[in-house]
């Protein structure tokens, strides 16, 4: 009976199977359908990585502070009247000359007598024999200096129209000297005149056609030369007796009313005449800044006799330069008007009386260059001197302001010695900052 019993049991619980070992027919009603398996939990996000720190830039390097040796003005006049420049050699010996003697300023000189030694529409060509050929000074001169780190300073001689070295030489077109000197007809003329009624070589300030072009001049060589400054010479009178071109008397009566003809030491006629210097200045000033106020605009100064502060001279308005040569440069400096004054301070150390009159121009210098933003650079006037004071007059000029110049290139020294040049470079000029 058990055996019954699990033989029942396996019959109707496991699967039928054929006689044959077939799988047997599909049945009449389906399966459940296998259900798929469960999507698997999805994974979690992995956690981000963090942003890397950005790597800190590096600070800049700190400009190194500019020396102040290096701002301060050191050169020296080269003029026309040898052949220093007249040649590309020349003009290569003079930079490499200054250069090595640690100067980095040249005011040469373009023009002696409105006669261009450069490329002009205004001014003729030079009639200077001497001059090499085609020769552009001032072109290469820019060029050679350039290359040497050295400035250019286009130096103009505004009053001065006549030199004997013109006597034996052609006269080119278009030239001043005849055509508006003292030899050109009296209603051409635009010299200055006496009060006695003597005609002078030198053009009056208060013309307006001596402003006009001397602003054209400068013009045209700021816009052609890539010029580093203008430098202006005999911005100045002949002396307190000049001034009296019959346009000049009439523009000072037509300004002030006043009738008649002034007497030289007039106060008003004075000032007049010294406002009609300021005037030229300020007129190429305005000039420059219309066309590049990077270019530097330079005056060289009379500072003659006696100086301010000495026995007889109680100020500026005492010294000859204020009086005779009618030029207020310190009110020029003041105004702004200028960017550098170079006083030429040409004095002999060996001359006892001379040698305080340098001191009292140094005095006077140092005090204007502590309360003027223009730099206020002596010129010491080497050609009157030994060497050896030649070299301490400039040494001691450096401490005075902004610098120190020599007059001349080519003569630093009375006998033509060229050792202080190098002397002024193994002292650094003097500069003690």
């Amino acid at each position: 009976m058990l055996l019954a019993a699990v033989t029942l049991l396996v019959t109707t619980c496991g699967p039928t199977v054929s006689q044959s070992g077939d799988e047997p027919p599909e049945s009449g009603v389906s399966a459940p359908a296998p259900q798929p398996p469960p999507d698997p939990e999805p994974l979690p996000a992995p956690e981000p990585e963090p942003a890397p720190e950005p790597e800190p830039e590096p600070e800049p390097e700190p400009e190194p502070a500019p020396d102040p040796y290096d701002q301060t003005i050191r050169g020296a006049w080269v003029h026309l009247f040898d052949d220093a420049l007249k040649t590309r050699a020349g003009i290569v010996a003079v930079v490499d000359e200054l250069a090595a003697a640690d100067a980095n300023t040249i005011v040469a000189q373009v023009a002696r007598r409105y006669d261009a030694y450069y490329r002009s529409e205004l001014l003729p060509r030079t009639p200077d024999p001497d001059l090499d050929g085609d020769l552009d000074v001032l072109a290469e001169l820019i060029r050679a200096a350039h290359a040497r780190d050295m400035e250019v300073h286009a130096w103009l001689a505004v009053a001065p129209t006549w030199h004997h070295v013109y006597d034996d030489l052609p006269r080119p077109d278009r030239w001043l000297p005849p055509a508006h000197g003292h030899t050109a007809p009296e209603d051409q003329r635009w010299v200055s005149r006496t009060i006695d009624g003597e005609w002078s070589e030198y053009l009056d300030p208060a013309l307006p056609q001596v402003g006009d072009y001397l602003t054209a001049i400068v013009a045209e060589i700021a816009t052609t030369y890539p010029v580093d400054g203008i430098h202006l010479d005999y911005v100045r009178y002949a002396s307190e007796r000049h001034g009296y071109h019959p346009d000049a008397l009439a523009r000072y009566r037509h300004d002030t009313g006043v009738t008649g003809t002034p007497a030289p030491t007039d106060r008003a006629w004075s000032d007049w005449r010294r406002d009609r210097t300021a005037e030229l200045v300020r007129r190429v000033a305005t000039t420059l800044d219309g066309i590049d106020s990077d270019i530097t605009l330079s005056t060289a100064v009379i500072a003659w006799g006696e100086g301010p502060g000495g026995p007889s001279t109680s100020g500026f308005e005492a010294t000859r330069s204020y009086r005779e040569a009618l030029q207020d440069w310190p009110a020029w400096a003041e105004e702004g008007i200028v960017d550098v004054v170079m006083p030429m301070v040409y004095f002999r150390e060996a001359d006892a009386q001379q040698r305080a009159w340098f001191a009292q121009w140094t005095d006077f210098q140092r005090t204007l260059a502590g309360r003027v933003d223009a730099k206020i650079v002596p010129g010491v006037g080497g050609w009157l001197n030994a060497p050896g004071h030649s070299l301490d007059q400039t040494l001691r000029s450096m401490g005075v302001g902004d610098g120190a110049m020599m007059y001349s290139y080519q003569q630093p020294t009375a006998d033509e010695s060229r050792d202080v040049w190098s002397q002024l470079a193994d002292a650094r000029w003097g500069f003690d900052g």
